[in-house]
């Protein structure tokens, strides 16, 4: 009877070395990042030399108001200009200037007259007290920022301030129409990020398109979700956040179509390269710094605290996957937070929690309320503004409460950067994270041997 062949021994076996290729992908993110440093380097210099042979001089400057005047604290319109010429000179980069005239609004050119100073932030210079020389509104205009204007009209026709401002915030982002002592209060118990349009805007469209047209097909859901992000981001604007949240969500789109599970952290990384391309300066924008932090919060730690506390066989329900993601939110946005404005609630994880929960209830009415509004509706425009109306009031008087509890407040200086050495437990936390179950299963190696 033969011998059976003697198994080889793995030991006694030459080592094989396996060549690890690195993903395409990769590479493209990393030759992002080498041209986005070699950019901003650039572009920091330009912008500096931009307006260099200006500044300091009473110049007459024609451009077009970039995004939503904002009202300051002395009830002037704080206006971002792009599109700058100066003396038949066209100029790159932004101009930030203030003005008395309330009727100015999205897309208008102005020409304006005064001394203009050095910048700050993304800004290239400042002009303070212009002289409005002339207002030019393009023909036919910007149908989106028609449309919402028309659309706003009608709930305000029902809605009183703030609370109409409240829920225009929800529903189109428009933060520049909620009151400025409520946008305080909004920003003391961190809450600013529910007025600014983002990703949860576009989730929601998302969600009710793709419901919508999967009773057609794939096809039409994906088109339908692809034509409602661009009205919404044509009705608020491209602004930082909204290029980000507009980034995300038509990648999404895209992998969901061809049936491609989407990496959270490859998404973020190829979506700062793009938006970084398109203007380094973004680094010193509040509004995209924020939005990428609650991105990584709510994508990133989020799922990593639920896998800390939860095992596979369970999930967490409503109340505790808001309070994760709220407190997941906090940790990443507090730092910046306290570098930008010097002060931040530490109850601002159970004014999230009170209030998260009936902002999409508040958004619906709000929503119902323009629409009934916009075809002469009456009767149930008022029922449903009634009904706003309640939650928004709770949602205020919560909010309110929060931001006098001033003993819950910490503040600082403005601008201190040691507040960023906060980010060193939570980076490393998500490193062993990362790296416990290989610890695992080298201990569990030595163990069994």
């Amino acid at each position: 009877m033969p011998r059976p062949a003697a198994r080889p021994n793995p030991s006694l076996q030459p080592a094989k070395h396996h060549s690890k290729k690195i993903h395409p992908s990769w590479i493209f993110l990393l030759l992002c990042i080498g041209v986005i440093v070699a950019d901003i380097f650039l572009n920091v210099f330009a912008r500096q030399n931009s307006f260099e042979n200006v500044l300091g001089r009473t110049v007459t400057l024609s451009a077009k108001i970039a995004k939503d005047p904002a009202e300051s604290d002395s009830k002037k319109l704080n206006l971002t200009l792009e599109n700058i010429a100066i003396d038949g000179h066209k100029f790159d980069g932004t101009i930030f200037t203030q003005v008395n005239n309330n009727s100015l609004r999205r897309s208008d050119i102005i020409v304006i007259e005064g001394e203009l100073s050095e910048g700050f932030g993304n800004y290239g210079a400042s002009l303070y007290q212009p002289t409005i020389k002339e207002i030019k509104r393009p023909d036919p205009g910007d149908i989106f920022l028609d449309f919402r204007d028309f659309f706003a009209q009608g709930i305000k026709d029902y809605l009183p301030e703030p609370q109409s401002g409240l829920g225009l915030g929800y529903l189109l982002g428009q933060k520049s129409g909620v009151d400025q002592e409520l946008q305080e209060a909004l920003r003391t118990v961190g809450l600013t990020h529910i007025i600014v349009a983002s990703g949860a805007h576009l989730a929601t469209l998302t969600g009710f398109a793709k419901k919508l047209g999967r009773k057609v097909s794939r096809f039409s859901a994906f088109l339908l979700s692809a034509l409602l992000t661009i009205c919404f981001i044509g009705i608020t604007g491209l602004s930082p956040s909204m290029l980000r949240a507009g980034l995300v969500t038509f990648l999404s789109l895209i992998a969901w179509y061809f049936g491609r599970d989407t990496s959270p952290a490859r998404i973020i990384t190829i979506v700062a390269a793009i938006t970084l391309l398109k203007n380094p300066m973004y680094l010193t924008d509040l509004a995209w710094l924020l939005s990428f932090a609650a991105f990584i919060g709510i994508l990133i730690v989020g799922p990593a605290i639920v896998k800390f506390l939860y095992d596979k066989s369970r999930k967490p329900g409503f109340i505790a996957s808001t309070l994760i993601s709220s407190a997941a939110s906090a940790l990443t946005c507090s730092p910046l937070l306290l570098f930008f404005f010097g002060q931040i609630s530490l109850i601002s994880i159970a004014a999230n929690l009170l209030v998260l929960p009936t902002v999409s209830i508040a958004m619906g009415l709000t929503f119902l309320t323009g629409l009934f509004a916009t075809i002469n509706f009456a009767p149930l425009a008022a029922l449903t503004a009634r009904l706003d109306l309640i939650i928004l009031d709770y949602q205020i008087a919560i909010v309110n409460f929060f931001g006098s509890a001033k003993i819950f407040l910490i503040t600082i200086d403005k601008n201190n950067p040691l507040v960023f050495l906060l980010y060193i437990p939570l980076m490393l936390a998500l490193v062993l994270k990362l790296c416990y179950p290989k610890i695992k299963l080298r201990l569990l190696r030595k163990h069994q041997a």
